[in-house]
This record gives structure tokens, sequence and C-alpha cells, in this order.
């Protein structure tokens, strides 16, 4: 996940927003809304500010600088490109004796002066609205990827499903296999039936599903693990879970491993045969 800069220039904002949008962390959509209020509330207030120097343009500004349009002229481009209004200018234009000050002849070259600062108003506002706009993508992302979910997101982690069952022996740990990826950003990752945790560590999870043989004794108690693949060292185990009213049962464990381990989830139960089976394995790098 991108970081924002310490002091972060013109380019380096538009840089980061970028970057953010390259990787996204695809949150819920209240996420968004609620680090889209406070980012367009500042723009907001960024863009209705004023000073006293807009006042006096619009009190002082004279009626026809604009270039005279002959019939000719009209047409396609008749209406021209709507602009911003600036309150500050407006203001200036309705206190009273405005009108009267605006009727006053001036120069030529006077006239020319306020056209000149009329461009140079303009180019300066619209320089404005694309420094408000990157602001405003700024304080958007930065505020969103400050939010736990995309910070989360931006850890390695894995998903893998196993939607079959699978026979297993009675009073044995057996290790579990999922087979089908869901996704995976390393480390940690999964290989068939053992994961790696990486250079930080992870929380690694798992849950499955057991259904009863018909061969031989049936099973009344459930286990899983967490293990070191290397060492047998149990992480974490599972309470002894029994059959709910469908005759089923399921399992959840879920642990912590340390920097550069290797590790297992296995299973047992004590009947002759079991069926095990349409669960899930997870893991979450340590920040």
């Amino acid at each position: 996940m991108p970081h924002p800069p310490v002091d972060p220039g013109f380019f380096d904002k538009v840089n980061y927003v970028i970057d953010s949008w390259a990787t996204p962390c695809e949150a819920p959509w209240y996420i968004y809304v609620e680090c889209l209020h406070p980012a367009a509330l500042e723009a907001f207030i960024v863009l209705i500010t004023f000073g006293w120097d807009d006042v006096a343009r619009g009190y002082f500004r004279p009626r026809g600088l604009g270039k005279r349009r002959t019939g000719k002229r009209k047409g396609k481009f008749r209406k021209a490109i709507p602009r911003f209004p600036e309150l500050g200018e407006l203001i200036g234009e309705n206190i009273p004796g405005a009108e009267r000050q605006k009727g006053k002849k001036w120069s030529e070259l006077g006239k020319a002066l306020w056209r000149i600062d009329g461009v140079m108003q303009r180019g300066l506002f619209w320089w404005l609205v694309v420094d408000v706009t990157n602001d405003f993508a700024y304080n958007f992302t930065s505020c969103l990827y400050d939010t736990h979910w995309c910070r989360a997101s931006a850890l390695g982690r894995f998903s893998w499903s196993e939607p079959t069952f699978t026979a297993i022996p009675g009073g044995l740990w057996i290790p579990l296999a999922f087979t089908v990826l869901d996704y995976e950003f390393p480390f940690p990752n999964w290989v068939i039936d053992f994961g790696n945790a990486g250079t930080t560590g992870c929380t690694a999870s798992c849950a499955v599903n057991w259904k009863l043989s018909t061969f031989g004794p049936p099973a009344s108690s459930f286990q899983t693990r967490l293990v070191d693949l290397d060492t047998g060292e149990v992480y974490k185990e599972s309470g002894v879970n029994h059959l709910d009213p469908q005759d089923q049962s399921a399992n959840i464990v879920s642990g912590g491993v340390g920097p550069g381990g290797r590790f297992q989830f296995e299973a047992k139960h004590n009947g002759m045969w079991a069926f095990v089976g349409d669960g899930v394995v997870t893991a979450l790098a340590n920040h």
C-alpha cells in the first residue's frame, strides 16, 4: 500500500493518488462515504473562501469590458463556458453604490488593465480548481488508506478452500489439504497441505465440516489443530466437537505462527472412518 509523502508537493500528491488507486483496498462503500465527507468539505470551503481584493474587484470593475460580438460570430459558440461564481466578487457587485461606480468612465488604458486583470484572475481561478481537485483526491485517498480496512488489505494474505469431502481413518492426526485457490498475496502462502508464514509471521485459521461414514463404528467427537510442520509443535488446538442434530459437526481453529515457520492443519476423530472437507484455510501476515 502506498504511504503519504512526509512533505508532499503538488506532483508528490498526484503520484500518491495514482499509486493509491493502482492498489485499491476494495473497502465497503460506507468507508468511501465516510472518507469522502471531510475531503469534500475542505474542498468546498477553499472554493468559497475569498479576500477583500475580490470584493474590491467586484465593486470597481467597470461594465462593458468584454469584446463586442457581431451577429456573424454568434451561433454554436453563442453560449460561453459557465464559470464557477466567485463569492467575493458577487458580494462586491451587490454593495450599495456598486452600480454607480460601475457606470463611471475609464480611460482606454484603465480598461486595458482591467481586461488584463480579468484574464489573470480567470487563469488563477482555474489553477485554484486544479489545486483544490488535487488536494481533494489526496485527502480522500489518505483518509481511505489510513482506515483499518485498507491497512489490513496491504498485508500478505491468502484463502484456499476445499469444496469436496475426504474419508480419513479415526484415531490419527491427518493433515488437511485445500486445493482451490480463492486469493493469495504472499507472504504467507499455502501449498496444498501446508503453509509458509513469511518473514513477519502470520495468523492462520482453518474451518472444516464433518460427515459420518457408514463404514464401521461412527465417530462422535472431532478435533482440528494447527501445528509446526517441521517440529510438530502444537500452536493451537480446537476443543472436542460433537454431532449436531443433523449428524454433522464443524471445527474451527486459529493461531499465530512465528516468522519463517511452516505450518499445517490436522484433523482427528474417534470413529473408524469419517468425511472431512467443505472447508477453508486463511492466513494474514503480521504487521
